[in-house]
């Protein structure tokens, strides 16, 4: 049978670790470490009115990865811990789901009508949407024009 002063001692001197200022140190140096991000918020406009439904599309075509919001009715979008850099940016109609071919195939999702989002900005290499996103928040509008 184990000697309980000794398990109590060895309890002890277990968990001091976790109170020693190299552990608390190394703690907190470990929280600051991974990529620098930032939040983005905006609205998307067309001719000068709210884009009130679509999808904005962050790309990041050097480091890759990126993010993608939803538009609300006032045109307004927010993106949540992106990562720092420059990024490619479009705006996509909604999707739907249509039978294109009834009774033949299955249904298929298509661009929802979307008259004030022009082509251009639909696609990557059109686009002339960029947003270069810095550490913290950032505030990022795209005026969409003809």
């Amino acid at each position: 049978m184990p000697d309980p002063s000794r398990t109590s001692l060895a309890r002890a001197r277990g968990g001091a670790w976790l109170t020693s200022p190299f552990f608390l140190g190394a703690l907190l140096l470990g929280c600051s470490s991974g990529p620098k991000i930032g939040d983005v918020k905006g609205t998307v406009t067309f001719k000068g009115k709210p884009v009130r439904e679509g999808i904005v599309n962050f790309m990041n075509p050097t480091e890759g990865g990126g993010a993608e919001a939803r538009l609300d009715d006032e045109g307004k979008y927010e993106v949540k811990g992106l990562a720092v850099g420059d990024y490619l940016v479009t705006i996509s109609p909604l999707m739907v789901w249509k039978d294109t071919d009834p009774g033949k195939s299955p249904p298929a999702p298509v661009e929802k009508p979307a008259p004030d989002i022009p082509v251009k900005y639909r696609q990557q290499g059109l686009t002339t949407l960029r947003a270069k996103v810095n550490e913290g928040p950032n505030e990022i509008h795209f005026p969409m024009t003809k």
